[in-house]
């Protein structure tokens, strides 16, 4: 009987521990965070899913291919992509590195009042206010090429299509300076761009924890006035011998002054590909051109809102790296065919 008793006992307290959880607030799933940080959780409103149905994209960008070359190959992604998906798209870009009219850009891109929105997210702070008119209206976001993905930037966009942008300056860094170096620079054509300030960051950090001294020099996206700046820099640093250039833009330059000064003996790394980096590349002059994969960031981006809008697929993950990768001498033939289209 006593243990008849006992058990009784016990099973009561466990439907009376069971009856209290019943009446708690539920937990939250693990890893699930909330939807103002990872809006990728939220589904599409189910009635507005139709696969057969026009879809009206505008893309806003800091820069475009008409002055900036990095930016054809990004281009031709969207366009291909566009073709494929059968999406009409329009493309906003300031006709020269403006981000107070890239920003306005966005504004412009909201009051269209298109079925989505893909975006560079050049500087979050000045860009928050006119994506979040974006969100607010019901506008589906994301981000390509600039951006950390919506947790790090607090604006809660679906994913960020792109690379690491300090991971590539970083390990662009420590490649250049395996075999050692005296001093180096990395020559930023965009200062105020949050990504390619982060890249100059980590190549800065990979040189200094090496205690080798490293700075950042400040270009244009105007070629002749940017050799005149290398060149004066050079000359006022001599022992300069590690050169990191942030794409084209950089790398065109940089070229000229070897060039117009004779200079041989340094080591170059720069982000991006394109012909005239590839051709330096395959003769050494060059060690390597850090690549992000321009057309998938444009191709991605369209697929992944095509995707979202007509099929409510949404995407996973707050940031779809497309890089960094290392394009060199080693590698090089198995993409220099396809820069300036798809690499």
């Amino acid at each position: 009987m006593k243990k008849i008793s006992l058990k009784i006992i016990v099973l009561s307290i466990i439907i009376m521990l069971l009856a209290a959880c019943s009446q708690q607030t539920p937990l939250e799933p693990v890893g699930e965070q909330p939807a103002a940080e990872q809006p990728a959780s939220e589904q599409p409103a189910t009635e507005a899913l139709d696969p057969n149905r026009e879809l009206n994209i505008i893309a806003v960008q800091h820069a475009e291919c008409a002055w900036d070359s990095f930016w054809c190959t990004v281009q031709a992604g969207i366009e291909q992509s566009a073709k494929d998906n059968n999406v009409k798209v329009t493309i906003l870009a300031p006709d020269e590195f403006d981000l107070d009219k890239t920003a306005s850009l966005i504004e412009q891109a909201v009051a269209a009042n298109p079925d989505a929105i893909m975006l560079t997210v050049t500087d979050s702070v000045l860009f928050k206010e006119p994506i979040m008119k974006a969100i607010d209206a019901g506008i589906p976001v994301i981000a390509y090429n600039s951006g950390n993905g919506p947790i790090v930037d607090d604006i809660p966009y679906y994913t960020y299509l792109g690379q690491d942008e300090y991971q590539g300056g970083y390990l662009g860094g420590l490649r250049l300076i395996a075999d050692g170096g005296t001093r180096g620079v990395c020559i930023n054509q965009q200062v105020g761009h949050a990504g390619l300030d982060k890249r100059c960051k980590g190549f800065v950090d990979a040189l200094t924890e090496k205690n080798i001294e490293a700075e950042v020099l400040a270009i244009t996206d105007d070629p002749a006035e940017s050799t005149t700046i290398i060149s004066d820099y050079y000359a006022a640093n001599p022992t300069t011998d590690v050169f990191m250039t942030l794409g084209p833009n950089g790398a065109s330059p940089f070229y000229v002054f070897l060039e117009n000064e004779g200079v041989s003996n340094v080591k170059h790394g720069t982000f991006d590909l394109s012909p005239e980096i590839n051709a330096n590349i395959a003769s050494g002059v060059t060690m390597f051109g850090i690549d992000q994969q321009p057309f998938l960031q444009g191709y991605g981006g369209i697929q992944a809102l095509n995707l979202l809008v007509r099929y409510g697929v949404v995407p996973a993950l707050p940031v779809t790296p497309t890089g960094p990768g290392f394009v060199t001498q080693e590698n090089l033939s198995m993409v220099e065919m396809l820069a300036g289209e798809y690499r």
